[in-house]
């Protein structure tokens, strides 16, 4: 079942924000920049039909495509990868396969 789409958590955003230059100041936010890039993909519409609650799509696409070609998605994703896997492997100690519960000699 599909969610509804939400604005990204400030938990969320600070993992993100490190890998984006949030210190020059800007017209647009860079946080509603990627609310807008993540409402694109949850939602699948085009670049035209951004609601007016996110910047004009121009704007949008300028960014997508800097930071497609700079590599800076490439780094996020490595970067949130390399966290999931570090805290998947950390709760993977306490996992039981039910099969080797119901084989093991009592």
């Amino acid at each position: 079942m599909t969610e509804k789409f939400e604005n990204l958590t400030d938990s969320r955003w600070a993992a993100i924000s490190p890998y984006l230059d949030i210190k020059r100041k800007r017209t647009h936010d860079l946080r509603t920049i990627i609310n807008a890039l993540l409402y694109m993909v949850r939602t699948g519409c085009q670049w035209r039909n951004l609601p007016p609650c996110y910047p004009h799509w121009r704007v949008v696409n300028y960014y997508y495509e800097k930071w497609k070609r700079d590599g800076t998605f490439i780094m996020i994703n490595d970067a949130l990868n390399q966290s999931d896997g570090e805290a998947t492997r950390d709760r993977s100690l306490f996992l039981l396969d039910s099969q080797s519960v119901k084989l093991s000699p009592i």
